[in-house]
């Protein structure tokens, strides 16, 4: 026996019944505050570079 599929809603009010598979848009979720980015931004990212030695250790001998 195959599962159900899931009832596809996009009312929020769905979220909570079982069964029912709620889609949000990208920009309700921000606006919701459902997500958090956590994601470093490429200027942190270079920073965070900085904290590496260039040690043969680092560099696997290169």
């Amino acid at each position: 026996m195959e599962p159900k599929k899931p009832i596809i809603s996009r009312d929020l009010a769905d979220l909570m019944r079982p069964g029912v598979m709620v889609e949000i848009d990208p920009a309700e979720v921000e606006q919701l505050g459902l997500v958090e980015e956590t994601a470093l931004d490429e200027a942190d990212a270079w920073d965070s570079n900085a904290d590496v030695e260039n040690t043969n250790e680092a560099t696997n001998g290169r």
